[in-house]
């Protein structure tokens, strides 16, 4: 990823989600899981090179700064409103797409005790 965040990807995905929490509410469940199946699939990369990025030696730490302070506030809404879905045949689609949450959500708590 070579210290850039994919912004456009991660915005896409936002939106993804935004609109299948739209739908839901419409209970168009197979559109609900296919928009967070992508969305997990593009954040869970995104999440995989925020990783490796970090983990190289020379990092410009304010790429990340702005990302993460404004998901030290997004993150856990998104989590909270994921787990909170009460409908089986979401249960696998929202559980992934939370744990990616909290996944960039433990990093972005690490990254701002620094």
């Amino acid at each position: 990823m070579d210290g850039v965040i994919d912004l456009e990807s991660y915005t896409i995905s936002i939106i993804r989600i935004n609109n299948a929490l739209s739908k839901l509410k419409d209970n168009r469940i197979d559109e609900v899981k296919e928009l967070f199946d992508e969305s997990f699939v593009d954040l869970q990369q995104l999440y995989l090179d925020i990783v490796d990025d970090l983990n190289r030696q020379e990092v410009n730490l304010n790429e990340y700064y702005l990302f993460f302070q404004n998901g030290k506030q997004a993150f856990p809404q998104y989590i909270e409103v994921l787990q909170n879905i009460d409908i089986t045949e979401l249960d696998e689609s929202a559980g992934s797409l939370a744990n990616v949450f909290k996944n960039l959500n433990k990093i972005a708590a690490a990254f701002n005790e620094e």
